[in-house]
């Protein structure tokens, strides 16, 4: 075909794809073929997003995959997979934030809804909204403490059942033939209470924990409380029943589980024909009295049990704690409630902390979701003691950006809104001038394998020389002189002092002098009555390794505030801090805390990757006015492409082909320019081009003047670009030669139809 070189677009494929995430998700659809111009103005050059202007109130930490939702509070997990994503639902610690407000503790009594997040990859998740508890079953008091199962029944659907707790009174059910509903109450009363025939001694009926077995068997745990009869170290409260074949009856007697230190967050898991109980052991010293072959575990931590015969208390297999308490793992102390997932061929542990409370600087105990991985050895039915982390998991796939991603498929926000009112497409909107969304790894090029192989990561004893505090105050009652004072293993003081004026980020520098043992990573003091509040974001030891902490610290309370140090229950060989190249580490034998770091900190092969060959269009279904800058790496990093547009009352399909080059694979933040611009969904598409040979200039006609730029190229008194190469080569014989021009003059007068490259 000659003439104009034509855009030729993957309509087929892009309605395939879209047609299969509508299936899935509902998602709106980019309509790449039919462009509204009107509403579109590609932005070649202009006005920028300013960078003070890019907000900065994204309370998760953008190296951070932890926690799951920057935006919502929630708790004790539970997770079920359908259709090649994994849903994971939450008690939703936020409806009582919202109503309590940030200065209050969560006290829960508000809560009377679930919060639903659904994931393919593990670290960008779509927030679904609400399960509203109470408009499905008005009877509760409460609904906390999810614990969800599914199966495929005789109707060819595959059925949920959502048991959860009604507040400590008991255990309620709801069911639905799609984890985004809608859902509905089969039995208008709670399932277990403590008036349940054949219940007896439980006086919290609640935090279920159900699994369906190889044999299509459900069994459901619960408890909490002492029984009448129970102590400290037994309480007696813990139970298990086999569930009927509606999984919303009984079919067997209660049966108790003898579970020591029992505090509560009942949790079943079934592996290899193993029942697997979980809870959360309660605060008090376990190794005051503890009967079983196996360390005791830590204050309020997370402890297994298993066996193969649930009904028999004599069958249950103490195995031990199997997950630390938060404030072992570097969070704030608190208690928790887990879910152990295997998606994809890896086990997940799923757990709440304290962090993005700690990130948004408020009082309250709101919780946050979390997730990292954990190794099951499934020949033994054994589960690696761990504790959770700040950076959390990496992605088990990236996002393909030329397929149309749902813009609420995300990782982190600042300042931002969403639309669930259908809850399987969400729209996220823009709450001010420079709020954004990020999108984790996005692969527009793979790397090319590189003949070295990655260097071995090996962490060895170093001395620390420096140990820089890099901290935001978030509060200061007047100016004055802020210390820290980590200290060596003699309890020498290594101080470092900042002059604080007020509100704002400072950092502070302690000279450690080589030591080879700490005390402590260091505790502050001011240098008057100044009240403050400060956190401190990371540090940097040896100018080297950066740990992040996001800790707060404060004089306002009862208590001294400080970093880790040799005071605070660890065990031997325990991982005070952590980061990619270093760890503290607590030696048991010294009582001291050690640096192991690695002489190696950059193993990838991550800037090798080509350019994406073709010129690129970048689509997105907005609504609103104003700019949607789509910037790579970080709010204020490069931009790659930036959109104008003004389309207040309806969604718009914008574009612009003004893309920049780009390969590799790259975190992608939309920034808005305004308030209350909604967004859907975005795509990249590839501009694939024909040759068109004999348009040696590109000008849409083919006449003597490509004859003669031919020409002037084969004598050497010019030289064509790569395209125009091409494009000249007339005859096939990948040569520029004069039998090229001649072939292209024949070609502008006529004597002949096409050309030999095209016989």
């Amino acid at each position: 075909m000659k003439g104009k070189v034509s855009r030729i677009t993957a309509l087929v494929m892009s309605a395939v794809v879209s047609l299969s995430a509508c299936l899935q998700l509902n998602a709106a659809t980019i309509t790449t073929d039919a462009v509204d111009t009107a509403n579109s103005i590609e932005s070649a050059e202009g006005i920028t997003i300013s960078s003070e202007n890019i907000s900065v109130e994204n309370y998760k930490n953008e190296k951070y995959n932890n926690p799951i939702s920057s935006e919502f509070f929630c708790a004790d997990p539970t997770s079920v997979e359908y259709n090649g994503r994994l849903y994971l639902i939450g008690t939703n610690d936020h409806e009582q934030f919202e109503i309590k407000g940030p200065d209050l503790d969560n006290t829960y009594e508000q809560i009377k809804s679930f919060v639903v997040l659904s994931t393919d990859d593990m670290v960008n998740w779509i927030y679904h909204g609400e399960i509203n508890v109470d408009e499905v079953a008005p009877w509760i008091t409460n609904s906390w403490a999810p614990s969800i199962v599914s199966r495929v029944e005789d109707d060819g659907l595959t059925h949920f059942y959502l048991y959860f707790s009604n507040n400590g009174l008991g255990t309620g059910v709801i069911t639905a033939t799609n984890p985004l509903g809608p859902w509905s109450d089969p039995l208008g009363k709670p399932l277990i209470s403590s008036n349940t025939a054949g219940l007896t001694d439980c006086p919290n009926p609640f935090d279920p924990g159900a699994v369906i077995d190889e044999n299509g068997v459900g069994w459901l745990s619960f408890g909490g409380g002492k029984a009448s009869d129970g102590t400290d170290y037994m309480p007696g409260s813990s139970r298990i029943v086999r569930l009927g074949d509606d999984m919303i009856s009984f079919a067997s007697d209660f049966a108790e589980i003898p579970a020591p230190y029992f505090f509560e967050a009942s949790e079943l898991n079934y592996i290899n024909g193993t029942y697997i109980y979980t809870y959360n052991s309660d605060w008090s010293d376990h190794s005051a009295q503890w009967d079983y072959d196996c360390p005791a575990p830590t204050a309020c931590s997370m402890v297994y049990m298993t066996t193969k015969t649930p009904l028999d208390p004599n069958s249950w297999v103490m195995k031990g704690e199997y997950f630390k308490n938060p404030g072992i793992s570097g969070f704030d102390y608190s208690n928790n409630h887990t879910h152990l997932h295997k998606f994809q061929e890896q086990y997940y542990i799923f757990y709440h902390t304290l962090m993005l409370k700690g990130g948004m600087g408020i009082k309250g105990a709101y919780r946050s979701l979390n997730v990292d991985t954990i190794n099951v050895d499934e020949s033994t039915v054994t589960i690696e003691v761990t504790g959770g982390t700040k950076k959390g998991v990496s992605s088990i796939k990236s996002v393909n950006p030329f397929e149309e991603q749902s813009a609420a498929n995300l990782n982190n926000t600042a300042e931002i809104s969403f639309d669930t009112s259908n809850n399987r497409s969400p729209i996220v909107i823009s709450d001010t001038q420079g709020s954004w969304i990020s999108v984790r790894d996005v692969i527009f090029t793979e790397s090319e394998e590189s003949d070295e192989p990655e260097a071995e990561i090996i962490l060895e004893q170093m001395a620390v020389d420096t140990i820089q505090y890099n901290i935001e105050v978030t509060s200061v009652s007047e100016s004055t002189e802020l210390f820290m004072h980590p200290a060596t293993k003699s309890g020498v003081d290594c101080d470092g002092s900042v002059q604080v004026t007020g509100v704002g980020n400072y950092t502070i520098t302690c000279n450690m002098g080589g030591a080879e043992q700490l005390m402590n990573i260091g505790y502050f003091t001011v240098s008057n009555d100044a009240s403050i509040t400060f956190v401190v974001k990371s540090i940097t030891v040896n100018g080297k390794y950066e740990f992040d902490l996001s800790t707060e610290l404060t004089n306002t309370r009862d208590w001294a505030d400080g970093l880790k140090n040799i005071w605070n229950g660890f065990n031997d060989g325990d991982v005070v801090y952590t980061s990619d190249y270093a760890e503290f580490r607590y030696n048991g034998a010294d009582d001291a805390i050690v640096f192991y770091a690695s002489a190696i900190t950059d193993t990838g092969n991550s800037d090798n990757a080509p350019l994406v060959e073709e010129p690129m269009t970048f689509y997105g279904n907005v609504k609103g006015s104003g700019r949607l800058e789509v910037r790579i790496d970080s709010p204020t990093g490069e931009i790659l492409t930036s959109i104008d547009f003004n389309s207040p009352t309806e969604f718009t399909t914008i574009y612009s082909n003004n893309v920049s080059a780009i390969g590799g694979t790259h975190d992608l933040y939309f920034v808005f320019s305004n308030a209350d611009i909604e967004f859907d969904s975005w795509l990249f598409e590839k501009q694939s081009q024909t040759i068109v040979y004999g348009d040696v200039n590109g000008d849409g006609k083919i006449n003597a003047m490509d004859a003669t730029i031919t020409a002037r190229h084969a004598v050497g008194s010019i030289t064509l670009s790569d395209d125009a190469l091409v494009s000249a080569d007339v005859n096939g014989d990948g040569k520029i030669n004069a039998f090229d021009a001649t072939f292209i003059a024949r070609y502008a007068i006529g004597t002949i139809e096409k050309f030999p490259i095209e016989s």
